[in-house]
């Protein structure tokens, strides 16, 4: 990113490579489909380029990518007038899963999941993408959420006992 700031452009294409899937992963999740997640990717790294100049080295990239991703996802949801929706409805089911011996498992443990993230409060399902699908931590998170990394640690603690919840009651029935 500092490349980027100091004018390399071919640097913003290498940013673009390493974060794209996990930022489209989460952005996906957050917006509800595909689709709305390309664009908001699009939307994402727009605003990173536009905004190069203002990054600061001293605080983590990602955590300042995620905000911007965020943000722009927060945006385009109270445009369309929408509160937190379904996480993934119509999107189209990950590549390894097709792939695999046992997609039958597969797909009913990947809807259980789903379901399970759908059934958190729409806080508890953002800390949950940023800290599995994105692969941030505490302090990160509460950097993009406006948080202390406590609470992270705790509503992340609270969301994931309640996935494990939810995943094993669908496993009974």
């Amino acid at each position: 990113m500092e490349a980027l700031g100091a004018g390399d452009r071919g640097a913003f294409g290498a940013l673009y490579e390493r974060y794209r899937s996990v930022v489209f992963s989460f952005l996906a999740r957050l917006a509800g489909d595909a689709q709305t997640g390309e664009d908001l990717l699009q939307e994402t790294f727009l605003r990173v380029y536009r905004f190069r100049g203002r990054y600061r080295a001293s605080g983590q990239f990602k955590a300042w990518l995620f905000t911007i991703a965020r943000n722009a996802a927060l945006e385009h949801l109270r445009r369309r007038g929408a509160a937190w929706e379904d996480p993934l409805e119509g999107a189209e089911e990950p590549v390894a899963l097709q792939r695999t011996e046992h997609q039958a498992e597969a797909r009913e443990l990947l809807g259980r999941l789903e379901r399970a993230l759908d059934a958190l409060p729409p806080g508890q399902r953002e800390i949950v993408l940023l800290s599995r699908v994105a692969g941030m931590d505490a302090p990160d998170i509460a950097a993009v959420v406006g948080s202390s990394p406590g609470a992270v640690r705790v509503a992340l603690h609270r969301a994931l006992r309640r996935l494990s919840s939810v995943i094993r009651e669908g496993a009974r029935e």
